[in-house]
């Protein structure tokens, strides 16, 4: 969700005087509530509209009604990984007399790719290395956006900023740095070996003065209940809170090194520095773009390749430049 923001962005900037409205899941409404280039973020919840397993008509076509009393000109459904029917067909129940979409993702035909007045065909296997805020601007090629920014985005309110800083203020204590570590990935394959994680904490806490922040998610509990039996430094977790409070602290880092998953992106939303670690996807695609920001990929793809020598230098040269 957070690499579509350079799309709402140039749909801002082409469309300065529209009301812009985003459709999200409930794992997404909260990192783009408030966002700067919408006016509104609706909350798509799938189990409002089932009863016992079952659809529960009478509430979807309350939520169908609501959707086309807006009257939108246009709905645009961005595709980078895979179509999805619920997506295209929301967009088509919106009533929208124009709707962008997927006709065809890398060559496989959208099945839905009717409901689209602007069916377009999304290619990128002659460009394996196409970033995904790109691809997520691919989809509007036909509006003339232009090139935008590419920077993520999470827009925090004062009020979230100012605890944020007062969080890092309490666990900084004097230090000369902040670093975040966050151990844990949703796929096994993209995570670095928690051992490592723990020497790289321990490492980095005393060679360069740094209190240590440590992120853990749903799905982390294993991964950093490891980390903290290696941990022979002062740290703090900040476990399964809620991913705005998580942002508004990681913006007051001076780094955060993590693996390939969705607090990767949350951080570079945020504006701190991410030394990124990946595995089996491809970087090129993924990581954070911007000088601040640096990735490490495994050699053939297995993160278990990386080194915790390769990632002491880079972070250490990421602080210290």
């Amino acid at each position: 969700m957070l690499c579509v923001v350079p799309l709402l962005r140039a749909l801002r900037e082409r469309y300065p005087h529209a009301r812009l409205a985003l459709l999200a899941s409930p794992v997404n409404v909260d990192a783009m509530r408030g966002n700067r280039y919408i006016d509104e973020v609706i909350l798509y919840d799938k189990v409002r509209f089932l009863d016992h397993g079952r659809l529960h008509p009478a509430v979807l076509i309350r939520f169908v009604r609501a959707l086309r009393e807006q009257r939108y000109s246009m709905a645009i459904v961005p595709s980078t990984v895979s179509t999805s029917l619920t997506s295209d067909l929301l967009a088509y129940l919106s009533g929208a007399q124009c709707r962008i979409g997927a006709g065809s993702l890398n060559g496989e035909p959208n099945r839905a790719a009717f409901l689209f007045t602007v069916p377009v065909t999304l290619d990128w296997s002659s460009s394996p290395d196409r970033h995904q805020t790109l691809r997520n601007l691919d989809i509007a090629s036909s509006l003339e956006l232009g090139t935008p920014r590419l920077s993520l985005e999470i827009n925090l309110s004062d009020a979230e900023i100012e605890w944020g800083a007062e969080f890092l203020s309490q666990l900084k204590h004097g230090k000369r740095y902040a670093i975040g570590y966050h151990p844990g990935a949703g796929k096994p394959p993209n995570r670095w070996p928690s051992e490592r994680f723990a020497a790289l904490i321990n490492k980095l806490s005393i060679e360069l003065d740094a209190a240590v922040l440590v992120t853990c998610g749903p799905m982390d509990n294993r991964q950093v209940e490891e980390v903290e039996h290696g941990l022979n430094v002062a740290y703090q977790v900040m476990r399964n809170q809620p991913i705005r409070l998580v942002a508004s602290v990681l913006r007051h880092l001076e780094l955060v090194v993590t693996n390939d998953t969705g607090i990767m992106h949350v951080a570079a939303a945020v504006g701190v520095p991410v030394l990124s670690l990946f595995g089996p996807t491809r970087p090129e695609q993924w990581a954070p773009l911007g000088t601040r920001h640096r990735c490490i990929r495994g050699e053939g793809g297995d993160i278990t390749m990386i080194s915790l020598e390769e990632v002491i230098d880079t972070a250490r040269s990421m602080l210290c430049s």
